[in-house]
């Protein structure tokens, strides 16, 4: 078994695969939900944020 394959049985029962990587051919695309084309030290703060403020409106509505 290659790594690549380990890496994708490693997500074969997620929900849900977001990817974030700075080459917008990376193979990690093609079994992600969602991809996301940037630097991950950029990306992961903003997505972290925007996840908190979303959870936080649920929780008073």
């Amino acid at each position: 078994m290659c790594i690549r394959d380990r890496h994708v049985a490693g997500m074969e029962n997620s929900e849900l695969v977001i990817a974030i990587n700075k080459n917008e051919t990376a193979p990690i695309f093609e079994v992600s939900d969602l991809g996301v084309v940037g630097d991950v030290k950029v990306i992961l703060p903003k997505l972290a944020d925007a996840i908190r403020k979303y959870k936080a409106g649920k929780a008073t509505n």
